[in-house]
């Protein structure tokens, strides 16, 4: 197995396009401090976010992911990834037929999803991505010396996967292999709604995504998830509405708007039914709490300064 190198740094931008779609050729790859990557051929993607955030678009829609997270991507996502000012993200590019290699490496699967990092992992994955030399130079993608090093990597890319395993035994099919397709359907489509909370996402839509019958696919994602495609979405949107109240001064309409509800009052009677109050009392009970949390940073920092301890 070949390996390629690849860091943007500061402002540079890799466009990952026919090179990189070598079936023997697995990229590892690095954007920091706003470089930014485009995956222009279908490759299978590993992304973690080391330091900062991330934004990252691709068909599954757009995801702002922060330091911990990682997300695995199906080939024809052809992903954009850009790094914010302080941010680190990390990659592995491989062709879809790589996948059963990496069973043959690892003895492990990698499936499609997102998660987070404990920190333990994340400076063992961080580890492990600077054996493979990924910092010796930016600007351009160079060879490695040493595929090897790209297998401990791997492994521990699917041990951080040690949820889905659970998963995957509750999905239809005779073999393993099987339940892992369908498994990983399943979390496409999940990733679909999490990308796309700014509109209503229609179940015809997923059940084409997931290439299966909207029965079908209604019957093993609630078996899965233990909550059905429409009830995720909502709560997904509205989860996402209270994370903007918290955190903008867009206004409440505004808000509904940007989660995809049609007009105001469908959008505080759903906030109301899943928060208990309305989203105008929702912000106002987050400001305090933050402004509260600052008063108890000033007076730990205060009496740290005054004792000395």
């Amino acid at each position: 197995m070949k390996m390629q190198t690849a860091w943007m740094d500061r402002n540079q931008l890799l466009e990952a396009s026919g090179e990189f779609a070598n079936p023997e050729l697995a990229s590892v790859v690095a954007a920091s401090r706003s470089g930014s990557l485009v995956v222009q051929v279908p490759l299978l993607s590993f992304w973690v976010v080391v330091r900062g955030s991330v934004e990252l678009d691709g068909r599954e829609g757009r995801f702002h992911l922060q330091a911990g997270e990682w997300i695995v991507l199906e080939p024809d996502s052809r992903p954009s990834v850009y790094a914010n000012r302080d941010g680190l993200v990390l990659g592995v590019l491989m062709p879809a037929a790589m996948r059963t290699r990496i069973r043959q490496f690892t003895y492990l699967d990698l499936h499609t999803g997102r998660g987070r990092m404990t920190k333990s992992e994340l400076r063992q994955c961080l580890r492990l991505w600077r054996q493979t030399e990924l910092f010796a130079r930016s600007g351009t993608a160079a060879a490695a010396a040493d595929g090897k090093a790209l297998v401990p990597l791997l492994r521990h890319i699917c041990n951080v996967q040690h949820d889905f395993r659970r998963l995957v035994e509750h999905c239809p099919g005779r073999s393993l292999r099987r339940k892992s397709q369908v498994f990983d359907r399943m979390q496409r489509a999940r990733l679909f709604l999490e990308g796309n909370v700014d509109r209503n996402v229609r179940l015809a839509e997923l059940a084409s995504l997931s290439n299966v019958s909207t029965w079908y696919f209604t019957k093993i994602f609630h078996a899965l998830y233990g909550e059905g495609p429409q009830a995720m979405a909502a709560r997904l949107r509205l989860e996402h509405a209270a994370s903007l109240l918290a955190s903008t001064s867009l206004s409440v309409s505004e808000i509904g708007a940007v989660c995809g509800f049609e007009n105001n009052c469908s959008f505080s009677r759903a906030f109301r039914e899943r928060h208990g109050m309305p989203p105008s009392l929702y912000r106002l009970n987050a400001r305090d709490l933050t402004a509260d949390s600052a008063n108890q940073d000033g007076i730990r920092r205060k009496a740290v300064l005054a004792f000395g301890t």
